[in-house]
Order: structure tokens, then C-alpha cells, then sequence
């Protein structure tokens, strides 16, 4: 015997310790989904409190705001069940839980099995995995290792890093006991190309029991670093039978879809079991996948729209007035300007110019034509050292996305400085003798009237730092690493420069200039004509040695060898061990650097950053001798 039945999976983007915030945007989900007549809603990860709360996960407060919120929403639960996460504490130990809500109460409490410990994850540093098998009771109500029964329909849980662990995943243990569904809570962050891993653990899932399985993400930039795709699908035989188009703008996204499924008898010490009728189903539809998912250029797409979600959650988030940039005209500052654009058009596109108004109401915005100029302020800061080029570059840009763009010259700042420091040491400045101090200074001194500016917008400062500079410390501490956050922390430079091209194709035309420029700082005389990879190395082979030591841990021998293997047939053995050992000894010089970097987005498999993903001592030996 069959029973139809609507599932419903929400996607929410919510905030660290936003309690109110956080249930008033589960309630308006649960009510949509009823409205679907959904007989079950899954809801995502530690909705609850958010799931980036760090150590604020070992104040007590924050369990027992989290409780005081469930039940406020279980009361709330219509005719239904509701699937939503928070953290529990028990017995000393605190747990991440999903509660089980239905007919106005909580049913059952499920923990997770498996705690992700890698990359930027650090759960059980708050959280004890639950064992296998386990029940017991919390407050009178069943918590453990519990299936659920409900007309004739069996379900189990998998919350997030569950399903990531192969063999000893909860999945196959459920479907020995006879379940039906599976829902899985999960708070995953992006990475390049990790949804599509998540779809084949769904799909996988829903294999091994021979049935349906609910699965419900995060979505936005919830906490600062971390940006999360909000994908929420369900899936049956195979394929994908729904889901959410991810990056949203909105609130929250709910997919629906009505199944077939057995229907069966189920009792015992492992099932908790309580009376339901199926609701009748309602009028729902699902959002088509846009095109761009079937993009063969896809990583470009998910780098413009996670980055572009994460810079405006992170805006009204922190309730910014807006975002100002030091544009110099090079590759780095004209992407994160083009983010920012893409930022509001892609909000613009799904949420209306009301809607955009509406998620930033404590900004005066003004016109729908000018809200680039009011939300995004540039400013080039030119000397004796930049080109007509880069000046071009960044008038050109800023006028085709339409920030309001100052321009002013600081040689009179840096020559303030170098005459006090010669009069202080008695001696002139040279370039001869001290080339980086004469760099640097041109750096620093471009940050204060870009913090100024920030000041008086009460807006966020942008920093300009990408991955590859901060491997080897090619970056002026408090000059160019200077803001609020840094949105290409995470990503390469190779990169950068080809997601700009790519930019242009769509028709970004004001990165024209940009594009046809080579990179460079621009801090020493233009007759030196300074290039960054001359500086550094090729900027291919800057990415290939650093994926190599802390993606593949290669040793530094190791890497050299490949290295050789790769790049042999360009250059001479003595230029690449050169260039290796040139990075290792950066690298460890600048540690420092790293760990006073504003904070960035994760969008890649890995990162450098030393306070979520790579900790390095800042004194060591080096690796250099050791190749």
C-alpha cells in the first residue's frame, strides 16, 4: 500500500544569537510549507541559535535561549511535523540536536552522530558526537538514536557530517531498521564544486533505503567567513526531484514535492510514534534551476554569486552604510568594485528595486538609479609611481558601475613622512638602499583617507588582499590589507584575472582597461616598469607550490619535484628551485601577516586563513632547508 505525501525542505538564512530574527523566519517557513500541505518540513542545521556562535556555544544562555525558542515554535507547529536544529546540553556534555516538533509539542530530540573536525569546522570543540544506538530520555521526551512514525511513514535522521561518512554513515543502520525518509539538517558551507558532492550524498542516501530523502542547508553569509549556498532539494530513484535555486536573496526558500510512499507498521524501543493526518495537499511551486548551473564556465558563476551574497549579508548584517574601496585600477580592487555591482544587481533581479529597499530600510536609499552611488564609494590615490593606465582604469570602472569616485594625489603625504624619517636619521632616502621602505610608505599612507571616508559613511572598508599575495606576504601590512573584510582573501590571483575576463564577456564593459593591464603595485618609479610576477614568480607557479604544501601536504622535497615535473619544459631546474625556495621562505617570514589579515570569505577546497583553516607558527625554522 501507498501513501501520497508532501515533503517539504527549507533553506534559511539566518544570524548568530538572533532570536527573535531566527524564529520569526522558521515560523514564516513552517507556514509556507503548511500551506503546500506538507505532512513534514526540514529545517536546517542549529537554525535555531545559527550555526556559526563559536564559543558563544559554551555559554549556557545559548542553549537555554535556544530551548525557550523551540518551544515557542512548537507551539506554533500546525498539523505537521517540523524538523529543526539547536544545541542541547545533557548530562554535561552538549549535543547537536534535531527536535522533532508535532501537534503542538516537542516529539523527540535525535543528535547528531558524526562531528565535522576539518577545515573550517571545529565542532567538538563544543559538541560530543552522540554514540550509535543510544536512548534516552530528556525532560520526559525520547532522545537518542530514535526512528519516527507517523501515518503509515518512517523516518530516520542524518544531520550534515552524517552523510559524509561513507560506510559508517547513519543511512545504511536506518535502512536495516526500515525507514522510508531521511532528513538531513545541515548546516554546509560553499566551497567550488562541493554541491554537487552533497547532491550525490542525497541522492546515495535515498538509494541505500530505497526511498526519499529531505535535505535542508543554510543559506547566506550567516557569521562572517563562512557563506552558505542555501540549497534545500528532495530526492527519490535516483534523481533530484526538487530544490531551491541556491544564492538566494531572500529570507528564506522552500521546495515541496508530493511522493508516494510505502506505507508499513513500525513500533519498538527505537521508534517514537504518535498519531498524524496526512494533510491534504495545497497548491505549492517550485523555482526553476537557473541556467547558469548548467554553465560550463561554472566556477565563475559561483564565485560572483557566493561572493556577491556574502559582501550584501555581510553589509546589512553588520548594518553598514555601505562599502567603500581604494580602487587602483589593478586586477584586485576592480573585482571586489565588479562584486559589489553584481551584489546589487543580482539582489535587484530577485527581490525588486521594494524588495532591495526593504532588506536595506535603515539605508536612505535613494533612486534605483543611484543606489550604486550611494551604497559603493571609490577612491583613487594617485603619485608619481601610477600610470596614466591604472588612473584610467579605475575612472572607467567607476563610472560604468556608478560608485561615487573621489581622486586625489598623495605625494605630498609621502614626502611629508620621508622628510621627517631623513631629518631623523640625518641622512636622504634612497632607492638603492631602501627600496621597500619607499614602497611601503606609498601603501600606508593610502589608508587613512580610505578609513576617513569609511568614518563618514559609517561604511565598511574593503581590503584588497587575494590568496596568492598572502601566501608569500606580497601585501603592505595596514596599507592594502587595511578593512573590514577582505572578499578575495580566498582566492587566487590566476584566478581573479580570469574571472575578469569572463566578467567582461558578460558584459561588464568597464573592466575593458583593466583587463588589458599587467599586474602591478606600482610603488616604485615608472621607469623600473614593476611587475608583480617579476617581484614573485609566475603567478601559476606561486598557486601550483602553495596547493601542493597545504592542500596535498607535500613536503617542500616533494614539491619541488613536482614542480619540476609540471613547469620543467618552461623553465631551467635552477629557476624553479629558485622560486620554491623563494615561497617557502615568504611563507614563513610573513605568518605574521596572515594572522592580522582582515577577515575573508572561504570559497575555495582551502585556505590560508590562521583563524578558521591553516595554522602556522609565526617563529619557526623555515621550510627552505628542508628541500
Amino acid at each position: 500500500m501507498k501513501q501520497k505525501i508532501v515533503l517539504s525542505a527549507a533553506s534559511l538564512n539566518q544570524l548568530p544569537l538572533d532570536w527573535e530574527g531566527n524564529r520569526a523566519r522558521i515560523l514564516q517557513a513552517i507556514s509556507q510549507a503548511s500551506s503546500a500541505g506538507a505532512a513534514l518540513v526540514c529545517l536546517p542545521e542549529l537554525c535555531i541559535s545559527g550555526y556559526g556562535c563559536e564559543d558563544q556555544f559554551l555559554a549556557p544562555f545559548t542553549a537555554a535561549n535556544s530551548w525557550e525558542s523551540l518551544e515557542i515554535i512548537a507551539s506554533a507547529v500546525p498539523e505537521m511535523v517540523a524538523v529543526i536544529g539547536l544545541a542541547l546540553p545533557f548530562e554535561g556534555e552538549l549535543y547537536n540536536v534535531s527536535a522533532i516538533l508535532a501537534k503542538g509539542k516537542i516529539q523527540a530530540l535525535i543528535p547528531k552522530q558524526f562531528l565535522a573536525d576539518d577545515g573550517v569546522h571545529y565542532e567538538p570543540r563544543w559538541f560530543k558526537a552522540w554514540p550509535k544506538g543510544k536512548r534516552t530520555t530528556y525532560k520526559e521526551i525520547p532522545l537518542g538514536d530514535y526512528l519516527l512514525h507517523f501515518a503509515g511513514i518512517t523516518v530516520g535522521i542524518e544531520i550534515c557530517q552524517d552523510a559524509w561518512e561513507g560506510n559508517r554513515r547513519p543511512a545504511h543502520d536506518l535502512a536495516r531498521r526500515g525507514v522510508s525518509v531521511i532528513c538531513n539538517p545541515t548546516a554546509s558551507h560553499f566551497a567550488f564544486g562541493k554541491a554537487e558532492i552533497r547532491k550525490s550524498l542525497a541522492l546515495e542516501g535515498a538509494k541505500i533505503i530505497d526511498g526519499a530523502y529531505v535535505f535542508a542547508n543554510l543559506l547566506g553569509n550567516e557569521a562572517g567567513r563562512i557563506i552558505f549556498d542555501g540549497d534545500a532539494y528532495i530526492a527519490q530513484g535516483g534523481q533530484i526531484l526538487a530544490q531551491t535555486p541556491r544564492f538566494s536573496y531572500q529570507d528564506f526558500t522552500l521546495v515541496s514535492q508530493q511522493l508516494s510512499l510505502d506505507v508499513r507498521e513500525d513500533a519498538g524501543e527505537d521508534v517514537v510514534s504518535f498519531d498524524f493526518t496526512i494533510p491534504v495537499p495545497g497548491a505549492y511551486k517550485n523555482t526553476e534551476i537557473p541556467a547558469w548551473e548548467a554553465s560550463a564556465l561554472k566556477k565563475e558563476e559561483e564565485f560572483s554569486r557566493a561572493v556577491a551574497l556574502g559582501l550584501f549579508d555581510y553589509l546589512r548584517k553588520s548594518c553598514s552604510q555601505g562599502w567603500v574601496l581604494s580602487l587602483s585600477g589593478g586586477a584586485d580592487s576592480s573585482a571586489i568594485a565588479s562584486l559589489c555591482a553584481l551584489s546589487i544587481q543580482y539582489a535587484t533581479q530577485e527581490l525588486g528595486w521594494e524588495g532591495l529597499k526593504q532588506k536595506l530600510k535603515y539605508i536612505p536609499l535613494t533612486q534605483q538609479d543611484q543606489v550604486m552611488a550611494d551604497l559603493l564609494t571609490t577612491i583613487y590615490q594617485g603619485t608619481v609611481n601610477s600610470s596614466q593606465n591604472t588612473r584610467d582604469s579605475a575612472q572607467q570602472l567607476a563610472e560604468w558601475i556608478g560608485s561615487t569616485h573621489y581622486v586625489i594625489e598623495i605625494d605630498g603625504i609621502v614626502e611629508g613622512y620621508r622628510d621627517l624619517v631623513e631629518k631623523a636619521i640625518n641622512r636622504p632616502l634612497t632607492w638603492a638602499q631602501d627600496d621597500v621602505t619607499l614602497q611601503n610608505v606609498q601603501a600606508r599612507v593610502r589608508a587613512p583617507s580610505a578609513w576617513m571616508l569609511a568614518n563618514i559613511k559609517n561604511a565598511l572598508l574593503l581590503a584588497t588582499s587575494n590568496r596568492s599575495e598572502a601566501s608569500v606576504g606580497y601585501a603592505t601590512m595596514d596599507g592594502d590589507t587595511s578593512g573590514s573584510i577582505s572578499p578575495i582573501s580566498g582566492i587566487d590571483k590566476s584566478f581573479i584575472r580570469t574571472w575578469l575576463l569572463w566578467l567582461e564577456k558578460q558584459g561588464f564593459k568597464g573592466l575593458h582597461l583593466v583587463n588589458s593591464l599587467e599586474p602591478s603595485a606600482e610603488l616604485r618609479p615608472l621607469t623600473e616598469k614593476q611587475v608583480d610576477e617579476e617581484d614573485l614568480m609566475p603567478y601559476p607557479i606561486l598557486n601550483t607550490i602553495e596547493r601542493l604544501v597545504f592542500y596535498d601536504l607535500c613536503s617542500p622535497h616533494e614539491c619541488l619535484e613536482k614542480v619540476i615535473e609540471q613547469y620543467g619544459s618552461h623553465f631551467a631546474k635552477e629557476k624553479l628551485e629558485e622560486f620554491v625556495r623563494r615561497f617557502f621562505r615568504l611563507w614563513a617570514r610573513n605568518q605574521w601577516k596572515r594572522e592580522r589579515y582582515a577577515p575573508g570569505f572561504h570559497v575555495d577546497d582551502y585556505s590560508l586563513d590562521p583563524k578558521s583553516w591553516l595554522r602556522f607558527p609565526i617563529l619557526s625554522a623555515g621550510l627552505e632547508k628542508d628541500i
